[in-house]
């Protein structure tokens, strides 16, 4: 794959993690759990938000070495995160999914 598509692919998961993490469903997945776990909801919706608009702004350039060297892990990350997404009746494992991918991804640009 080149850069390009693992920079697209990657943006395409993050906008659909952020629209997941922003529906009603994911509301009504979190109603009962422990303040802990929405928390945690809390925080990695803000960090797939950043990671969107610093991937988006990011100069292809700069980044192209970090994301070649990532391909597997983003591609392996992508496939977790949507196998989660589709299971929101385990919160606790989409949110894992979710924190793993965006580990790998501030690999390739800051989350900081």
């Amino acid at each position: 794959m080149t850069d390009f598509e693992i920079s697209t692919q990657t943006l395409d998961q993050l906008r659909e993690t952020f629209l997941k993490m922003t529906s009603p469903e994911w509301d009504l997945a979190l109603i009962g759990k422990s303040e802990e776990v929405v928390n945690g909801a809390a925080m990695a919706l803000l960090l797939v938000q950043r990671a969107r608009l610093r991937l988006e702004n990011a100069e292809l350039t700069e980044i192209r070495d970090k994301l070649v060297d990532n391909e597997k892990g983003l591609e392996e990350g992508r496939t977790e995160v949507n196998k989660a997404l589709d299971r929101l009746d385990q919160i606790e494992g989409a949110l894992n999914a979710i924190t793993s991918f965006l580990a790998i991804v501030g690999r390739v640009i800051s989350l900081a």
